[in-house]
């Protein structure tokens, strides 16, 4: 997993120019990615959250256990909870943060959550943020 975030290194130039060519702002480009599966060397399942926004800075590699799936801000010092209202408070923290940098409604309606276990993937709505 530690290799991922090399390899989103080495393609963002190629992002960057893509979106020049499209006519995006560069400023506004930024990705996150989670890879997660099962280990049989740990016997749970592991993730790793990959962050990059631009090519400045490396991405940011997180490992990801039993904690919200999102490295960036503005969760940021935010403690991993599983806790409904802890989850409805950062969900609806992210949404506000989002909506306000992009200055229009680009996040929100309901906060879907995804446990995953060996053999089985569930994805619940826990209702609006």
């Amino acid at each position: 997993m530690a290799e991922l975030g090399l390899v989103i290194d080495q393609l963002w130039p190629n992002y960057e120019r893509a979106a020049a060519e499209a006519g995006l702002p560069i400023e506004h480009l930024g990705t996150e990615l989670i890879l997660g599966g099962w280990s049989p060397q740990s016997s749970r399942m592991m993730a790793t959250a990959y962050a990059k926004s631009d090519s400045q800075r490396p991405t940011v590699v997180q490992p990801i256990s039993g904690q919200l799936a999102s490295p960036g801000e503005p969760l940021h010092g935010v403690p991993g909870s599983m806790a409904k209202a802890e989850l409805m408070a950062a969900g609806r923290l992210q949404a506000a943060y989002l909506n306000g940098k992009m200055g229009r409604t680009v996040a929100g309606g309901h906060m879907l959550i995804g446990f995953l276990q060996y053999g089985q993937a569930v994805v619940k709505d826990l209702g609006p943020i």
